[in-house]
């Protein structure tokens, strides 16, 4: 029982991960694109996918930004 839950856990914080990661590139790419064009969905495609893995890294501090 313990360790289905265990893989439960490690299953929603991969896809917590994914999500925030996918969702971070995403708005960051199309945001450049309608401003910047190509470059600018490059560059802040790349910027979205680092504050992605920053803020899906600590779930907390995720809820503590949207307070």
């Amino acid at each position: 029982m313990i360790k289905t839950l265990k893989i439960v856990v490690q299953v929603i914080q991969v896809i917590w991960a994914v999500a925030l990661v996918t969702l971070g590139t995403a708005v960051g790419a199309f945001h450049g694109w309608e401003h910047h064009g190509w470059l600018g969905a490059i560059v802040l495609g790349t910027i979205g996918l680092g504050v992605g893995a920053f803020v899906a890294s600590s779930p907390s501090l995720f809820l503590q930004l949207l307070r």
